[in-house]
């Protein structure tokens, strides 16, 4: 789930710029730097390009003029304007635009098929308003290009297309900065540009460009526009983070300080600001400058988590980065009593149950157990923690400590399922995965669903026989690492004994494929799972999975006669049920 919720908030951010040297490239994925609709919406029914006259009528513009025109050419001609010479010892291009002069920009096709099949160029008089939608268009080519959907394959072509895009974007920043008639909005549109199309070419490899970015941000960190301000500060901490890497002098309190800079004079962090702050606090963490990261830590709760959870079941534009900022923020690294008593019982158990110790001579109580998740959970109240405590009665169940995973659900229960906010939710879902599964056991099982080849396929075939159904998912290859297991008790009883998979995968998955590669052996049902649906897969709620590896063991009669997720041999639960 926090995979997919970061996979989200990321396509919703600026890119991520290069190596190390910046965290975070301040290109806005939608609608571009500019905020303006994209080439598309200026184009007439006809095909033509349009523009505004006097009294705000929008006429069709002669094509063959490019004094006003960004859209101009024929993208099929058998020609197109030179490239300015280059310095790339490969002899790619390397564009330095020249106001008097024009370059195209291959605009890919996606976006082609909207532009009557032209070239996009940068002509030189062109309006503000133009400048902003060329920025824009720039914005969308370079994202179609960095996620493989431009058509280009080569990857040493995609790095040059990309550096003579941000060369042009850069240029038409700049004017746009110059421009007599550009408002002061769309000057500071212009900044943005030009500190975008920096850190574009900085990331690429440019290392004047890097220098020409600090020296740019130094100069608008103060600027009277908050989004240039932001992304210039945005900048300064990438750099600071760098100074850090390279062990220069007063690094690590030059990045604290300068996102102590950022959230002072930011109205509202962003996710920008959130991975910027991960990204401080994991470096300083790494060259072991624990109380820096500590109060960059403290910094990314203050601002994120705790408003929130004041706020609880209100609403908000902050609302969806709650969740991820507790990620990033990650455990108290200041390990405290609390969190080093509850590891090392976990470590005990786990080590007694690997050596083969009954519980009942186990050095590690259900009382003492029980004091130590309390006083976690009362130290550290947050989702992690719940999460952990989530995690650790199905690792203490896994190891045959049902008493410890009885009161690890008690104090979740306690603690946290009353909560209106992401700690409930996960204590909820967990209690309730537990509470399914419990009453699963004993139930006949003979779901009304196809097979993955979509054949048709009954339980009551295999009335007679015990049933081993792997969960499984073709997301997770090591859901099937069970089934070797599986295979080995099939092939010792194999009159009475039978494998029947059962599929997780969303509706896209080509699961036969996936089976035909892998040469699975065994049928298996398909029950589609739905991420965006109340309840995702009504299968895996019924059974109460929440973690692959899982099997389901399915007695003669046809009813759930046990349930497995530890990955361990099931030979001795198919034997007792084979008596």
């Amino acid at each position: 789930m926090i995979q997919a919720q970061i996979a989200i908030v990321m396509g919703k951010l600026p890119k991520t710029i290069g190596a190390c040297v910046f965290a975070i490239l301040l290109t806005q994925v939608v609608g571009g730097c500019t905020r303006q609709p994209s080439a598309e919406s200026t184009v007439s029914a006809s095909g033509a390009p349009t523009s505004e006259t006097n009294e705000g009528q929008s006429e069709e513009t002669d094509e063959s003029s490019q004094d006003d025109l960004m859209l101009v050419g024929d993208s099929n001609a058998a020609s197109t304007p030179a490239s300015p010479a280059t310095n790339e010892p490969n002899g790619a291009t390397d564009p330095q635009p020249n106001k008097d002069e024009s370059a195209s920009i291959d605009v890919p096709q996606s976006v082609t098929s909207q532009l009557d099949g032209r070239r996009k160029q940068l002509a030189h008089d062109l309006k503000p308003a133009q400048l902003r939608t060329f920025l824009s268009e720039a914005d969308i080519e370079m994202r179609m290009i960095t996620r493989g959907e431009s058509g280009i394959e080569d990857s040493a072509t995609a790095f040059n297309e990309l550096k003579r895009i941000a060369t042009w974007k850069r240029e038409a920043s700049r004017r746009l900065i110059e421009h007599a008639d550009a408002t002061e909005k769309e000057k500071a549109i212009g900044r943005q540009g030009e500190l975008q199309s920096l850190s574009h070419l900085a990331s690429l490899g440019d290392l004047k460009a890097a220098e020409s970015l600090q020296t740019l941000a130094e100069s608008l960190q103060e600027d009277s526009d908050p989004d240039v301000r932001s992304d210039s500060q945005l900048v300064l901490i990438g750099f600071a983070i760098e100074d850090l890497r390279n062990g220069k002098e007063g690094a690590p309190s030059r990045v604290v300080s300068q996102i102590d800079r950022l959230l002072q004079s930011s109205s509202a962090p962003d996710a920008a600001t959130l991975m910027v702050m991960g990204q401080a606090k994991d470096a300083l963490l790494q060259f072991e400058h624990v109380e820096e990261a500590a109060r960059v830590r403290a910094m990314i709760l203050e601002e994120f988590v705790e408003p929130a959870e004041a706020n609880a079941g209100e609403s908000g534009a902050m609302e969806g980065l709650v969740d991820m900022a507790r990620q990033v923020a990650g455990t108290n690294f200041q390990v405290s009593e609390a969190t080093s008593r509850v590891q090392q019982q976990m470590q005990t158990v786990i080590n007694e149950a690997n050596e083969g110790t009954d519980p009942s001579n186990s050095a590690v109580s259900t009382s003492d157990w029980k004091a130590a998740i309390e006083a976690l959970a009362d130290e550290q109240p947050d989702l992690l923690t719940t999460q952990f405590l989530a995690g650790a009665s199905l690792e203490v169940e896994t190891v045959g400590r049902a008493d410890l995973s009885e009161v690890t659900y008690q104090v979740l229960d306690d603690k946290f399922a009353a909560m209106q906010d992401d700690r409930g939710s996960e204590a909820r879902t967990a209690l309730q995965a537990r509470d399914n599964r419990e009453k699963i056991i004993g139930k006949t099982f003979d779901p009304d669903l196809p097979s993955t080849d979509g054949d048709e396929l009954s339980m009551e075939d295999y009335r007679g026989k015990v049933v081993l159904m792997p969960f499984w998912s073709a997301a997770f290859p090591d859901s099937l690492l069970v089934v070797d297991n599986l295979e080995a008790i099939a092939r010792q009883y194999p009159e009475k004994v039978a494998i029947v998979g059962m599929n997780l995968d969303v509706q896209s998955t080509d699961v036969p494929a996936f089976e035909s590669r892998n040469k699975i052996p065994f049928p298996s049902f398909r029950s589609v799972t739905d991420p965006e649906a109340s309840v995702a897969n009504s299968v895996a709620y019924r059974f109460g999975v929440v973690s692959l590896l899982f099997v389901a063991v399915i007695d003669q009669d046809g009813k759930v006669a046990a349930i497995e997720f530890s990955g361990r041999d099931l030979t001795p639960v198919v034997e007792n049920l084979l008596r």
